[in-house]
């Protein structure tokens, strides 16, 4: 492997042939920890977390997952191929021990994360809203309008998903404006405040651009996975997981978080009062409770 250096990011060239994007945000002497971002997004993302990390003196090691940003797409990839990457990206940063962290469609990859490292080199998993399965009828059910639409199309017709979410690459490439106007407009009203935020704003529309560097296919691909059988059970995570979610996300619904809850076993699970999706300030929290777990 070898990797290379621009002014906003490296690429690490795996031994497959694909590239791997990362940029670092935190303390650079920190505890590492990788971050993973949501879906559809990128490796700015980060940047939501870049001073929680800084105060829990954490080295933030953001990544692109494959089709989005700068990393190259990977064919028919799965939830569990992932940690493969990041122990590629550690094995070349020459890091021991780290823990994973990241937002929403970060999810599966966290708990994956967590299912097949070992837990002697990762130490702990912290969470923002994850993802969860599509487990069951009630959870599917309890899925916003969109989610459901695409859940079904993911079990029936999932070669429709890239014509799905193609005006949404080109809309978040080529009029960031408008994309961000449809974002407010679909969230919580908790949510909407949040992203009254003009640095908000600036930081969303950047990493939408960037997450759809490549086009669609990332993102259509990784949201078939999300919504199809993940090929593993998160009850066998094996490590310290903390999460933080909001009663009002209306992405990870309470049902979903609910089973979250349940199902992974000792979780550190946090309900957040009135907040939606986008509580970046958890941040502060989350950090602080993974911190615990750097031994």
């Amino acid at each position: 492997m070898r990797a290379s250096t621009t002014a906003e990011y490296d690429l690490l060239d795996l031994e497959n042939g694909r590239q791997l994007a990362f940029s670092e945000y935190g303390t650079p002497d920190g505890f590492p920890v990788f971050y993973f971002h949501g879906t559809p997004s990128c490796r700015i993302e980060a940047g939501f977390a870049d001073q929680a990390a800084q105060r829990a003196g954490f080295r933030l090691i953001a990544t692109d997952r494959p089709g989005f940003g700068r990393s190259s797409f990977q064919r028919n990839r799965r939830f569990k191929d992932w940690p493969s990457d990041i122990l590629a990206l550690a094995q070349h940063l020459d890091i021991a021990h780290f823990g994973v962290a990241g937002h929403s469609g970060a999810g599966p990859h966290l708990f994956a994360c967590g299912v097949f490292m070992d837990p002697a080199r990762l130490k702990f998993v912290g969470a923002l809203g994850p993802w969860g399965p599509v487990a069951s009828p009630e959870i599917r059910a309890g899925l916003n309008r969109l989610d459901r639409i695409f859940a079904g199309l993911a079990q029936r017709m999932p070669w429709i998903m890239r014509v799905g979410f193609a005006p949404m690459g080109w809309a978040a490439r080529f009029a960031p404006k408008m994309f961000f106007r449809l974002l407010k407009n679909n969230v919580s009203d908790a949510d909407k405040a949040i992203l009254k935020s003009e640095t908000v704003a600036q930081r969303f529309r950047a990493m939408q651009q960037e997450a759809f560097l490549q086009g669609s296919k990332g993102a259509a691909h990784e949201a078939y996975i999300a919504y199809s059988d993940w090929g593993f059970d998160i009850a066998s995570v094996r490590v310290p997981v903390h999460i933080w979610l909001g009663d009002e996300d209306i992405f990870v619904t309470n049902e979903m978080g609910r089973y979250i809850a349940e199902r992974i076993p000792a979780v550190d699970f946090h309900w957040v009062e009135g907040a939606g999706h986008l509580n970046f300030e958890d941040w502060d929290r989350i950090l602080a409770a993974c911190r615990r777990d750097c031994k």
